[in-house]
């Protein structure tokens, strides 16, 4: 079942947790549930680090980004996010990269928790151009 498989994905906690090991640093709020994430990103954009006080959207989609951030940058951060958004609002849209589990939580069926599944994104583009 889905939800099984989300919370398994965001059990994944390699990459949860800050360290303070890399400047690109933000900190994003979701304006319409109040999910919180932190992040720290190095200067390559290929690592990054992440704390939330979120939903399991949230996390699922941090443990993803920090997974792929390396293979996600090369796209662009922006281009993906447009992307993201426009496949939860049910476009038939293929991601530029085959990953099982962004496909599972990037599905219309959570088209209410776009901004979940976005917010980190936002957070990473915001360390970014800060």
């Amino acid at each position: 079942m889905n939800e099984k498989k989300i919370i398994q994905i965001a059990s994944n906690s390699k990459f949860c947790g800050l360290k303070n090991n890399f400047p690109l640093t933000a900190i994003a709020k979701n304006k319409n549930c109040g999910d919180i994430i932190s992040v720290e990103v190095s200067k390559k954009i290929d690592e990054m680090r992440y704390e939330t006080q979120s939903c399991i959207f949230t996390q699922a989609s941090a443990a993803i980004l920090s997974k792929y951030i390396k293979e996600i940058n090369k796209f662009g951060f922006e281009n993906f996010l447009n992307l993201i958004k426009k496949k939860i609002n049910g476009e038939n849209i293929n991601l530029p990269y085959d990953i099982e589990d962004l496909n599972l939580i990037v599905n219309k069926i959570h088209k209410n928790r776009k901004e979940c599944i976005a917010l980190p994104f936002n957070a990473v583009l915001k360390a970014i151009n800060d």
